[in-house]
Order: C-alpha cells, then sequence, then structure tokens
C-alpha cells in the first residue's frame, strides 16, 4: 500500500486577512483526498508563531485565542535546504529540542498555502520554503509579490495590452508631511482629474480599507482609513454604472484552465469585506454562516445575459494576465465593466482567492470539483519542485582559489 504524504496546510498569518484564511484552511483540508494525503494543520497565530495540532480543526479553538494556543505544538520551519519538515520547539528541552542528539522533526512532503494578504500571500512565506528547499503550491516568489501589489501589477499588465483603469499610487509617508500635496498629486494624473475616486489599500485583498471619495474632506477621510492598513493607497476612477465579474484560473507553464464567469451582487454598488464574508444571506439558511468565506457571497455563476463578447474577454485576459505573471496553482482575476462605454477593464489578481474559489469550478464545463482541484494543485507543485531539484547550484570553489 503506498504511504500517503504529509500535506501541511499553512494559514493564518501577520494579516488583516488571517480571520479569512483560517477559513480557506478548515474549508480545503475537509476535501481534501484523504486516500492519498495526510493533512497536517499548521497555524501561524498573528503573533508569527506557528502552531501543529489537531485542535486546530476545530472553529471553537479559535474562539479561544490566544488561550488555546497551549492546547498545541509550536514549530518552526528552518530554512535550511533539505530539513524537509516542521522542527518542533520544546521548552523543556531547550529551543528545537536543543540537547538531544537530532531535534524532533514533523516531516512534509507538500506545503499547501491557504494564506490571504501580507506575509503570506505576498512572497514572504514563499521565498521561506524556497530557502528550505520545500515544495510548495502556488505562486512562486516574483507573481507573489507582483500580484499582491494592486499598482505595479497593473502596470504590468498594461505595458503587455491587457486595458485597466488609470491609477495613481500615494505613500503614506509623503500624505503625513501635506495632504495637499497628495491631493495635487492625484488630481494631476491623468483620469483622475475629478471626484468621485475610488481608494484603497495598494498591497491587501477582502475589501479591507477601501473607500469612496465624494469631495476633498472624503478623500482626505478615505486616505486616512486606508493608511491604517498600508503604507500606499492606490486610487482610481469611479466607474458610474459598473459591474464587476470574476474568473478563476488554474494551470502552470504547461496547461492554464479558466473557469466560468461570476458576477458579485453587491448591495452597496461597492464589495465591501462585510458584503463579502459577514452577509447572512443563504449561508446562514444553511446553518453554517461561519465557516462559508467567499463561498457566501451573493453571485451569478456564468450569467447568460451578459454580453458574450465581454464575457469571452474577461476568460481569455484571465488567461493572459495569469501566464504574463508567471502564476501557478488557482488564482482568481477580477475585472470591471463600465456598462455605459461596453468597456472591461482588468482590476487585481488575488493569487490565493478566498476559498480557493472552488465554487467558480464546480460550476465549469467540465466540472471541477474541489477534491479534484486540490489534487492538480498538489500535482502542479510537486511537478515544479522536480524540475527545480534537477537544476545545478554549485560550480565548485574555482574563483576562490585561483
Amino acid at each position: 500500500m503506498t504511504k500517503k504524504k504529509n500535506i501541511a496546510v499553512l494559514f493564518g498569518g501577520r494579516s488583516v486577512e488571517h480571520e479569512i484564511s483560517v477559513i480557506t484552511a478548515l474549508q480545503l483540508i475537509n476535501v481534501l483526498d484523504v486516500t492519498q494525503y495526510e493533512p497536517i494543520p499548521v497555524y501561524i497565530a498573528q503573533s508569527g508563531r506557528w502552531y501543529v495540532g489537531d485542535r486546530l480543526l476545530e472553529k471553537s479553538f479559535y474562539r479561544g485565542l490566544p488561550g488555546s494556543l497551549r492546547e498545541v505544538q509550536e514549530v518552526a520551519l528552518i530554512p535550511i535546504a533539505g530539513s524537509k519538515g516542521l522542527t518542533v520547539i520544546n521548552p523543556q528541552r531547550g529551543l528545537f529540542g536543543l540537547g538531544k542528539s537530532t531535534p524532533d522533526i514533523v516531516p512534509i512532503d507538500v506545503y499547501f498555502l491557504a494564506f490571504h494578504g501580507t506575509f503570506g500571500e505576498d512572497g514572504c512565506i514563499q521565498g521561506m520554503l524556497e530557502m528550505a528547499d520545500a515544495t510548495y503550491t502556488g505562486c512562486t516568489v516574483l507573481p507573489a509579490a507582483l500580484g499582491m501589489n494592486k499598482y505595479k501589477c497593473k502596470k504590468a499588465l498594461e505595458a503587455a495590452g491587457i486595458p485597466v483603469l488609470p491609477a495613481a499610487v500615494v505613500d503614506r509617508s509623503i500624505a503625513q508631511k501635506s495632504l495637499a500635496q497628495v491631493r495635487d498629486q492625484i488630481f494631476a494624473t491623468p483620469g483622475l482629474e475629478q471626484l468621485p475616486l475610488f481608494v484603497k489599500p495598494c498591497n491587501l485583498g477582502s475589501s479591507i480599507g477601501i473607500g469612496v471619495a465624494k469631495d476633498e474632506a472624503s478623500l482626505n477621510g478615505c486616505l486616512v482609513n486606508t493608511f491604517r492598513y498600508d503604507s500606499q493607497a492606490i486610487i482610481e476612477p469611479c466607474v458610474k454604472n459598473i459591474l464587476e465579474i470574476n474568473v478563476s484560473v488554474v494551470g502552470d507553464e504547461d496547461e492554464v484552465i479558466a473557469s466560468v464567469v461570476e458576477m458579485p451582487v453587491s448591495i452597496s454598488g461597492v464589495l465591501t469585506y462585510e458584503e463579502k464574508y459577514l452577509r447572512d444571506d443563504g449561508a446562514k439558511k444553511t446553518g453554517d454562516s461561519e465557516s462559508q468565506g467567499m463561498a457566501s457571497l451573493s453571485r451569478i455563476i456564468d450569467p447568460q445575459e451578459m454580453d458574450q463578447g465581454l464575457k469571452q474577454a474577461g476568460i481569455d485576459y484571465a488567461k493572459k494576465a495569469f501566464q504574463l505573471l508567471g502564476c501557478s496553482g488557482v488564482s482568481r482575476i477580477d475585472f470591471i465593466i463600465d456598462a455605459d462605454a461596453n468597456q472591461l477593464y482588468f482590476n487585481e489578481i488575488n493569487t490565493l482567492p478566498g476559498s480557493l474559489s472552488f465554487y467558480l469550478w464546480m460550476k465549469s464545463k467540465p466540472q471541477l470539483v474541489y477534491t479534484e482541484l486540490l489534487n492538480r494543485i498538489i500535482q502542479q507543485a510537486e511537478k515544479r519542485q522536480g524540475t527545480k531539484l534537477s537544476l545545478k547550484r554549485q560550480e565548485g570553489m574555482k574563483a576562490l582559489f585561483k
């Protein structure tokens, strides 16, 4: 009988999207193919400390934080090539079990990333896993970092011919000195000469810290609120007659496929954190509103009345963006449609989307159920690691002793 592979599901982390990461992780662990894989939940607390233990699988554990951390085992990833596991931290024996000839190791075959936001989706964890020579899912360092920075991502894709809305990015350090200078910078940007304007963090997701500025006073307020969460704010025009569509893409350098299109439904006209994750409709009827995450958002899957040309453009641009950025695993690419002009614009990419966008693949043709989606992502990670291990990394000490 083939031995099961240990899949460490990494989640939590030092991000305001911490809670959403927990939901995504618990969802995927529940549907992981247990005939092939042994899931090991690895929770990174907001303090930055790492933990393993069966209690992490229970929602009640997170209501008891931080006291409940005493019920799980602290571990750490040592970024040493070939370590292939998590090192147990045992206070009774010293850090990492020092005092023993060999430290206790939790063996890991693949690290499955289920983070959202900073210090998880942005390339930080990916870099650490690269140093450890570990097999991990999703994007590598560069596409993860580029995808997190909304402004730089937009500019990279605009240069490749993908339409984007005008945008300006401003630094908190400049705003702290002079909000008037920041306003002048914004209004001097082509396409941003007039209010209202849309303000959001440049390096964050889940619609946290967003706002609509209708006058100079509210522009100041939106900037101050955004700078609570990020050191940079991105400002874009407000599309009056706006529609939003999202497309999920899964693949690697060899094959890329796109899901059907979804059209999120917003009550306010702007999708907020509360609308994405805290609405009761639909999810409440199932009795599981606490754990649905992005899957609980009201949406129209594969809208039949939508202009077919715009729908296909969204699918084509999503696949192109995924490939241009060098993404792998699963991403969700979000677009804005100006309904008055019948024009579609790239908005942002989520390289680790909420709920891994599994709900889009269940409606795709052919259907890709959640377990199959996870299998595909893990297999892609293993294939990529095989390629990396085949690369030559040493040339000897020729120059040093010449």
